[in-house]
């Protein structure tokens, strides 16, 4: 074979190897895509997350956690923590939580979360949200939970239901923020209906939750500075526990006695009458039983006689 029949062999060869290469490489697409076939997904930012990945928990032994559906945002993560309903009045009753920071990239996040201080023209607008119809009074009390100030309204649902709307904004100082630090923030919401319940026990639900989630690192973090320690603890004079004596009862026992009834017989006084003995020798002499005058010592058995009255004449009548 000569020079140029190499060559043409050579170009032929090539220009088979690319075709065989390009039907190579089609046919793994192919079978790619028909290998991979993804199920059909839910195109929301909204996702339902286990109760143990609530960020906020409700006090103890109250309400208890029916549902989570997590929001996540580019700068905060938004869940609202259903709970159980037994109410007459319509509506989910709820604690909610918004907790500010670097939160956690996703594929598609629902893009920024706008910062809403607490105004009473705001508040006002969610209680007609989520008590349609209802007349909720917002409270004038200052009142204090253990992360700050608090506030909430009242009112009366269907029936006897009570209800309450509360609400808090948990931040640290002013002086804190302007350093750069301590930047995050909660806002927290409570929503319920009770059937019976007054305001001071659907009030006691927000002195009873706890935040259990936030944003790890001290630039983030909504609390502040934490409180100086008391200056008592440690030191003054030595304090021992007060403890209570015992004390011993004793029981003495007693004893079933029988009870006696005792009849008491009335006694009629005997009026004692005196009779008079005749004197004069008009004695009535009776025959004894034996039939004698005389008893035994020669003592004649003297029965008194009459009694005897004397009239006005002189003349004495005997009855």
């Amino acid at each position: 074979m000569d020079d140029s029949a190499a060559i043409l062999f050579f170009r032929r060869g090539g220009r088979l190897l690319r075709a065989a290469s390009l039907l190579t490489v089609l046919a793994a697409l192919v079978g790619a895509g028909c290998a991979a076939r993804p199920g059909a997904g839910v195109d929301s930012m909204s996702t339902t997350v286990p109760a143990t990945s609530a960020l906020v928990l409700p006090a103890p032994g109250t309400l208890s956690i029916v549902s989570v559906i997590q929001r996540q945002y580019t700068n905060a993560i938004e869940q609202q923590i259903a709970l159980s309903t037994t109410a007459a009045t319509s509506g989910q009753n709820f604690i909610s939580i918004q907790a500010f920071g670097p939160a956690e990239t996703v594929a598609r996040p629902a893009g920024a979360l706008a910062f809403k201080p607490v105004q009473q023209g705001a508040i006002r607008g969610e209680i007609r949200k989520y008590f349609p119809g209802r007349q909720l009074v917002i409270s004038t009390n200052f009142v204090r939970n253990s992360y700050g100030p608090f506030g909430y309204a009242y009112g009366r649902g269907a029936g006897d239901d009570g209800c309450l709307y509360g609400w808090q904004q948990v931040r640290s100082d002013v002086s804190d923020r302007d350093r750069l630090r301590e930047l995050g923030m909660l806002q927290i919401r409570l929503r319920v209906c009770q059937s019976g319940a007054s305001e001071r026990e659907l009030v006691e639900l927000m002195y009873g939750y706890t935040v259990v989630g936030g944003f790890a690192g001290a630039a983030w973090n909504p609390y502040g500075r934490p409180a100086p320690v008391d200056s008592q603890i440690g030191g003054g004079e030595p304090l021992r526990p007060v403890f209570e004596e015992p004390t011993t009862t004793v029981v003495t026992p007693t004893r079933n006695r029988a009870i006696v009834t005792r009849r008491t017989v009335a006694e009629t006084p005997v009026r004692k009458t005196q009779t008079a003995v005749d004197t004069s020798g008009n004695a009535v002499v009776v025959p004894s039983p034996s039939g004698g005058a005389t008893v035994s010592g020669g003592e004649a058995v003297v029965v008194p006689s009459p009694v005897c009255a004397t009239g006005e004449s002189g003349a004495a009548s005997c009855n």
